[in-house]
């Protein structure tokens, strides 16, 4: 029953998000295309949390390499494609994450967390610092947008159907992770690390190829949120959008599938109007954030599943 449902679900979505650019104006069409990048993120994050039980205040690291990769590899690599790029950017990104990953996965709880923020605020200097190569923070720009098989990317609606069908695919391999042999083992050591080890699970290693996973696919949302903008700089991979990320996750709820794409709808929708309102706005967002915490705690998926 529960399947059945969730395949409604998603056919519903997928014939919302299909017909949107036909009767949304421009502005709402770019915030829905931002949401969209922005779901996968969230969705990595609230993964490697929910399935992983690793809570990470790093997590800007993969997305904010994959953006500044792919950009760096337009603007220096001659011809290359825009799918080569977002690839590019999400190897780079997962490379990263193996790295990390091979001191993370020793640590777990707190010192995981914390060494997670140390690796964020470690690497965010060094591309805050090389100026000559990622222009600290002035940022990159200019930078090309090449075409999709004859399609120019430079249309609002054909980009975001491209990001729609890129976003789509990786959210149903996270859908079926879940369901493989490795995803169950993933939840076991979730659920009782010491149990997984006694039965003969190696944790680390484990633990090591689902940070890689994830990095990989935060690293194609970075790419295609630097081609959204047509800018990137250091924001992309600082503190506040390692927060973002939480933020968005916690909003739409960590246990639910969908929450992840809720969480980055309400977070991108309210920081739009709010920061129209008052240039108090994220004070607003942390208010918002704290009364979801106290009250519903299970996010907006939660309070809904309740009604329900």
């Amino acid at each position: 029953m529960k399947t059945r449902k969730g395949v409604l679900i998603a056919v519903v979505l997928a014939a919302v998000f299909l017909l949107f650019p036909f009767f949304a104006p421009k502005f709402q069409l770019r915030m829905v295309t931002e949401i969209i990048i922005l779901t996968l993120f969230a969705m990595t994050w609230k993964m490697m949390l929910n399935e992983g039980g690793m809570f990470s205040f790093g997590h800007a690291v993969y997305f904010g390499l994959g953006a500044y990769a792919s950009v760096l590899g337009w603007l220096h690599i001659p011809g290359l494609s825009f799918l080569s790029g977002i690839l590019l950017g999400a190897l780079i990104s997962a490379l990263v994450a193996f790295i990390l990953g091979a001191f993370l996965v020793r640590m777990s709880g707190t010192y995981f967390a914390l060494l997670t923020l140390a690796f964020n605020q470690l690497i965010w200097a060094i591309v805050w610092k090389w100026r000559d190569v990622t222009g600290g923070d002035d940022g990159l720009g200019k930078f090309p947008k090449p075409d999709l098989f004859g399609l120019t990317m430079k249309n609002p609606v054909t980009f975001y159907y491209v990001a729609l069908i890129i976003t789509g695919a990786c959210l149903y391999f996270c859908w079926y992770f879940t369901k493989t042999p490795m995803g169950n083992v993933a939840l076991s050591i979730k659920s009782n690390e010491e149990r997984a080890k006694f039965v003969g699970f190696n944790v680390q290693s484990t633990k090591l190829i689902f940070l890689t996973m994830l990095g990989f696919l935060a690293g194609i949302s970075g790419a295609l949120y630097a081609q959204f903008q047509e800018f990137i700089a250091t924001s992309v991979i600082d503190l506040g959008m390692s927060t973002n990320v939480l933020f968005m996750a916690y909003i739409g709820g960590t246990g639910y599938f969908w929450g992840p794409l809720v969480g980055s709808g309400i977070f991108v929708y309210l920081s739009e109007y709010l920061s129209s309102f008052t240039d108090r706005w994220e004070l607003i967002l942390g208010l918002i954030f704290i009364a979801i915490v106290l009250f519903a705690p299970q996010g907006i998926m939660g309070l809904i599943r309740k009604k329900s």
